[in-house]
């Protein structure tokens, strides 16, 4: 009866005529209408505050277990280097058949057998690379000068390279919190006690014949510590490009 009263009056333009509306008898009535409306709305009021709090749930939690997402996502990614080189040679098609004209049957031709074909021998290089990022630098203590990126942060990094994230803040003159895609950072490599360190900060040389010693004076560092930190002697010369553990002494 409601859905029918609402099609004739409440629903169309006859509602200012609505016999329920203007009859002072079926207030009852109207009242239960109202009231019907008003349990509705307040049913859509509540369903979307709890799909509020699900979601503020749902992103408070992500946000506790950040570290441990991320962990799980970079675990065992170490870099694989091939140990084998194949240069299979693509087969031929196995049969090439001539097209029959004028009665005269068609051909098929062999296939050729697929060869593989031997790589030249590699000329070996006896000069030694230079260390770049990612390498170790030095062995006593060994640093390693590492590229963040995208997702990275101080305990995955130091988890990588064996060391705490405390040895890294300790050792680093200017390090972001949280860490900047891109930024170099000088880690402790396997070891933890940063005891008595230098702070450090990295510089890539861009001059050819730049020795430890005029890039020391040039930079207003000590050449002694640059030269020790970077296991080479003082009068070596860097070579361009190579990059470099800048040591300055604590005050």
């Amino acid at each position: 009866m409601i859905n029918r009263h609402q099609e004739q009056y409440c629903l169309s333009g006859s509602h200012q005529s609505c016999p329920i509306f203007l009859n002072p008898e079926d207030a009852l009535a109207r009242e239960v209408l109202y009231a019907q409306g008003r349990r509705q709305r307040s049913r859509r009021l509540i369903l979307l505050v709890l799909a509020a709090l699900a979601l503020l749930v749902l992103a408070f939690a992500a946000w506790i277990y950040r570290d441990v997402l991320i962990n799980a996502r970079f675990a065992g990614s170490l870099p694989v280097s091939p140990e084998w080189i194949s240069t299979p040679t693509l087969g031929l098609l196995s049969a090439a058949v001539t097209p029959t004209v004028a009665g005269f049957a068609a051909t098929a031709l062999p296939s050729p057998t697929p060869t593989h074909t031997p790589l030249p021998p590699q000329e070996t290089s006896s000069v030694t690379p230079l260390p770049g990022l990612g390498t170790p630098i030095g062995s006593d203590p060994a640093f390693v000068i590492h590229r963040v990126t995208a997702g990275e942060s101080l305990t995955i990094i130091s988890r990588r390279y064996g060391t705490t994230e405390t040895a890294i803040r300790a050792i680093n003159l200017m390090l972001p919190v949280p860490l900047w895609e891109n930024w170099l950072v000088v880690v402790p490599y396997q070891f933890e006690d940063v005891a008595g360190l230098p702070l450090f900060e990295v510089y890539q040389v861009t001059a050819d014949d730049l020795s430890v010693a005029a890039l020391a004076q040039q930079l207003n560092v000590d050449a002694a510590l640059m030269a020790r930190y970077n296991h080479l002697a003082e009068n070596e010369i860097f070579a361009n490009g190579q990059w470099v553990l800048v040591a300055h002494m604590r005050r």
